[in-house]
């Protein structure tokens, strides 16, 4: 008898210390938003790679919202509303064990609403989303009437209607970016005053990103890059040599990228068993299609049906070399999945490796090499029927 009650008080300790555990590990982010109908959903994602994951979802009722949930350690998630009028944009939240957070707002406009959490890392995220507050509804306004034009423009079929969709979406889109680059502004000005942190870093490396994309596809300001360098440079020594701080160094001084007529990048990538290639050395003779994509790239899996047929068709005069941009595992996944026959391979750096060397701000990209090592051309996108097109003559 006592041996039985020794064994179900140890059960019980267990059990009382695993229910512990567990609490004591729990997140907790609760929503209070007026003004918004029932059915909106709310998504919380994190990234892997260049992937975003959906790990959890609640549905507004009566304009309130819950996400808990057990955490081991310290993450950056991103908070998402979905639905009608929603803009398409996210909110960093910071989870922890026994961290709580609070958000509360009026409208569907996410810039706008209050997050009040525990962590410091929060705090510090809302000492930036504050200022952004007065240009917060504009902003989203925006954001909403340019996917709107853009979504009209895609599945309007009169010609004349979908071009003034396009011409309306881009000039929303340019109204938009000036008022993205006067709030930059604004956030850098509060960085300067304030200590460099580990988030502090990750922050500048974004802006340093966002600022390299904006400078390809339009103007970024004089005024803009000079404050992002004046950032760099308030950074140590050691900070700098961090694998942070030289991606941040690579997009604010930018370096001249490849381009047609140039001679392929040379670096060390690895396969999916850990061996490195040399890839400007090692597949020289044929042609060379390099194939820069992601998992949660949707174009890039709808080209893969048609890469298969051109690997078959053009073996002997065509080596296809597709790099990920993603990390080992979504890698790995997406490799079983869609049974790729072709060279694959990854330098682990994301979009900051090896597709820098030509530019790539976007995926699907191609690079289409010579037999001799020289860049014959490079285009982003997928359409189908394009690719062999592209390669019709090899």
């Amino acid at each position: 008898m006592k041996s039985i009650d020794c064994l179900l008080c140890i059960l019980l300790t267990s059990l009382s210390f695993n229910a512990y555990s567990q609490s004591n590990n729990t997140f907790k982010i609760t929503g209070n938003i007026a003004g918004v109908p029932d059915g909106g959903i709310i998504l919380l994602n994190k990234v892997e790679g260049s992937v975003g994951i959906t790990f959890m979802r609640d549905t507004i009722y009566n304009g309130t919202f819950l996400l808990e949930g057990v955490v081991d350690s310290l993450e950056e998630v991103s908070l998402i509303a979905f639905g009608e009028k929603y803009p398409m944009k996210s909110i960093k939240i910071w989870i922890a064990p026994g961290s709580q957070t609070k958000i509360s707002g009026k409208g569907h406009y996410l810039s706008t609403w209050d997050v009040d959490g525990n962590l410091k890392e929060q705090q510090e995220e809302e000492l930036y989303r504050n200022v952004l507050k007065e240009s917060g509804a504009e902003s989203d306004s925006l954001f909403v009437l340019y996917y709107y034009n853009i979504s009209k423009g895609r599945s309007t079929v009169d010609e004349s209607e979908k071009q003034a969709f396009r011409s309306e979406g881009q000039r929303l889109n340019k109204e938009f970016q000036s008022l993205s680059f006067i709030e930059h502004r604004k956030i850098f000005e509060i960085m300067l005053s304030q200590p460099i942190t580990e988030s502090w870093i990750s922050r500048l490396a974004v802006y340093a990103q966002s600022a390299s994309t904006s400078s390809i596809i339009s103007n970024y300001p004089e005024e803009n890059w000079s404050q992002l360098q004046n950032l760099y440079n308030k950074m140590s020594d050691k900070q700098k040599q961090s694998r942070k701080g030289k991606l941040i160094y690579r997009y604010i001084f930018p370096f001249e990228v490849i381009k047609p007529g140039d001679k392929m990048a040379s670096a060390e990538l690895f396969d999916p068993e850990g061996i490195p290639h040399k890839i400007a050395e090692e597949y020289k003779g044929k042609y060379i299609l390099i194939d820069f994509w992601s998992i949660g790239c949707r174009p890039c899996i709808e080209a893969f049906p048609e890469m298969k047929e051109l690997y078959k068709e053009k073996e002997e005069r065509l080596t296809i070399v597709s790099i990920t941009v993603d990390t080992y595992e979504i890698w790995e996944e997406g490799l079983k999945k869609h049974q790729l026959p072709w060279v694959n391979l990854t330098d682990h750096l994301g979009m900051e490796g090896y597709p820098s060397f030509y530019g790539v701000y976007g995926i699907p990209f191609y690079v289409l090499i010579s037999p001799d090592g020289i860049v014959q051309e490079m285009w982003s996108g997928y359409g189908k029927g394009s690719l062999k097109e592209k390669l019709k003559d090899i």
